[in-house]
């Protein structure tokens, strides 16, 4: 028989004291040096620059405000999110359509507010995270009907219309991202293999219709990296950071003390391209410990995911768990000029407030998963 509240308050405290108790404190000291790393890095890159001093300081405040967002969303029962994940979705999509009409125009791209010139949002981070919820909810109340193929073919509508908003900002990064979040959900749903097949086969017919809405300078960068020749000054900054990463060799030429990143021959290394700046100063094995850690952060969510005590605790944590590792694949392997350069940048690390942020957001969704693992086995 349960116990009350009312009747028995100790009974709530202690039930309060075990949730914490489940709270996944290795993944918060990965995460907490990677994001320190990150800092120190972004200070390493920055330094002396006349507009981008403030940098560090700016994400240091991001880091403590992302800090608090993990400990206040792990308090909060995930499912809560699961109740608002329709009208979270509509928040989105005209979050996203309204863009275009007051949104900021940078770099070529609409992609940010401007809040009385305080600080920008970039509604694609949000997205990005409102994807795993909105995708998982989706696929959690109807997972004893996915045998029947008609919702899987509307999951395609769900998650392609935000992710066609988001492509038509442009930002082909963050689309790619949202996509990825359904396939990874989708294949942890367990959908039929006829079903993956037939999904396979629309998505690999699609290509041709995804390069003729790109961009013109995006298909410049896919065609500059099949073909260097092309355009050899388009291939500049990828050509630093191939340089930047051999030049720290085993172990690096030493904080603050890589050429490359202090004579700023590597352009956006605060940013896109910090992997480089960072194996410059630390060399292979200080590379070599950043990508351990995202595959041990990956590791983590997913374990998250497995002891869930329900499809869309797992399913969030799928989502989110994909998301990090397949950002950190594509801006590693960006840096290594084994992919295009799309943009993307590296998560926890690389200088940037929204996206920190929104992946805090998402790390504390999975924390709430985390700590009502064994809440509801008592």
């Amino acid at each position: 028989m349960t116990t009350s509240f009312k009747s028995n308050p100790n009974n709530f405290i202690k039930t309060r004291r075990n949730i914490w108790t489940n709270f996944d404190w290795g993944l918060m000291l990965a995460i907490a040096i990677l994001t320190t790393i990150g800092i120190a890095m972004i200070r390493s890159s920055t330094f002396q620059h006349p507009n981008l001093f403030d940098t560090p300081i700016k994400q240091i405040q991001y880091a403590l405000v992302g800090a608090i967002l993990i400990i206040i969303l792990a308090s909060i029962d995930y499912r809560y999110w699961q109740s608002l994940s329709k009208p979270l979705y509509i928040l989105i999509i005209i979050t996203l359509s309204v863009l275009f009409v007051a949104g900021v125009v940078a770099g070529g791209a609409q992609r940010w507010f401007d809040f009385f010139g305080l600080f920008f949002v970039q509604p694609s981070e949000l997205a990005k995270i409102g994807s795993v919820i909105w995708i998982a909810n989706f696929f959690a109340i109807r997972k004893k009907n996915l045998n029947d193929f008609k919702w899987v073919l509307l999951s395609i509508l769900h998650a392609g219309l935000p992710a066609a908003l988001v492509m038509a900002q442009p930002d082909l990064s963050s689309a790619i991202m949202i996509i990825i979040v359904w396939i990874s959900i989708i294949w942890a749903a367990e959908i039929r293999i006829k079903h993956l097949a037939i999904l396979s086969t629309i998505s690999v017919s699609s290509l041709p219709f995804l390069w003729f809405i790109m961009e013109q300078y995006q298909r410049n960068r896919v065609i500059n990296f099949i073909n260097p020749q092309n355009d050899p000054g388009a291939q500049y900054n990828v050509r630093q950071a191939i340089i930047s990463i051999g030049s720290g060799g085993w172990f690096g030429q030493g904080y603050n003390q890589a050429s490359q990143v202090q004579l700023r021959f590597l352009k956006v290394r605060h940013t896109d391209f910090i992997f480089s700046a960072t194996a410059a100063e630390f060399g292979f094995v200080g590379a070599l410990i950043i990508m351990l850690l995202f595959v041990f952060i990956t590791w983590r969510i997913l374990r998250i995911g497995n002891n869930a005590q329900d499809p869309f605790g797992s399913y969030l944590c799928y989502g989110m768990a994909i998301m990090i590792f397949a950002q950190a694949f594509f801006n590693i392997g960006m840096n290594l000029n084994l992919l295009p350069v799309i943009g993307l940048p590296l998560p926890f690390f690389s200088y940037g407030g929204s996206a920190l942020l929104t992946l805090c957001i998402g790390l504390g969704i999975v924390q709430s998963v985390a700590v009502r693992q064994k809440q509801y086995e008592s």
